[in-house]
C-alpha cells in the first residue's frame, strides 16, 4: 500500500452492531481511518459537516435513508474530491446491482463476505481515488494536496 493512502477518513453505516464493531475493529488494526454509524442518517449528518473520501453502506436500512438514497446524495452534492462508495447487500441480482450503480456506488459487495474481500475492495477505491486526484492535479496545475483531504 505504499502509494495509497490509508490515512484517509473511511466511513461506514452498518446496521447490525456486531457486524459494524467487527469491520471497524478489523480496519482500524489495519491502520484504516474508520467511523462507523448505525444509519445512512447518521453518516449523511457527519458527512454533510466533515466529508470522507469512501464510503461503505449497507444497501437497506429499517427507516431514514438507505444506501442507495446515501450515494444519490454523495454524488449529486459532493462531486469534488470524489468519493468512492462501496454498497453491501444480501440482493445478488444483476437488476439490484446495476440499480446501486446507477444509485452512484463504485463498488457492490455481496454478504456475507470477509475481511479479505473488504480490505480488497478499500484497497481498490483508494488506488481510484489517487488515481482521480492525480488526474485532478495535472488539470487544475495544482500539486493536488486540497483533492487529497
Amino acid at each position: 500500500m505504499s502509494n495509497l493512502n490509508k490515512n484517509m477518513r473511511i466511513y461506514a453505516s452498518i446496521r447490525k452492531d456486531d457486524v459494524r464493531s467487527h469491520m471497524e475493529d478489523t480496519l482500524v488494526r489495519d491502520g484504516f481511518d474508520i467511523s462507523s454509524f448505525a444509519t445512512a442518517s447518521e453518516l449523511w449528518d457527519r458527512f454533510q459537516d466533515r466529508p470522507a473520501r469512501m464510503v461503505i453502506t449497507d444497501r437497506r436500512f429499517e427507516d431514514g435513508l438507505s444506501g442507495l438514497d446515501l450515494a444519490r446524495k454523495i454524488l449529486q452534492g459532493f462531486m469534488l474530491p470524489y468519493v468512492f462508495v462501496i454498497a453491501l447487500s444480501t440482493l445478488g441480482q444483476i437488476r439490484e446491482i446495476e440499480e446501486a450503480l446507477a444509485a452512484g456506488a463504485d463498488d457492490y459487495l455481496m454478504k456475507p463476505y470477509n475481511p479479505f474481500q473488504i480490505r480488497t475492495r478499500i484497497m481498490v477505491g483508494l488506488r481510484w481515488l489517487a488515481y482521480i486526484d492525480s488526474l485532478y492535479a495535472k488539470s487544475s496545475g495544482s500539486s493536488g494536496e486540497a483533492a487529497r483531504k
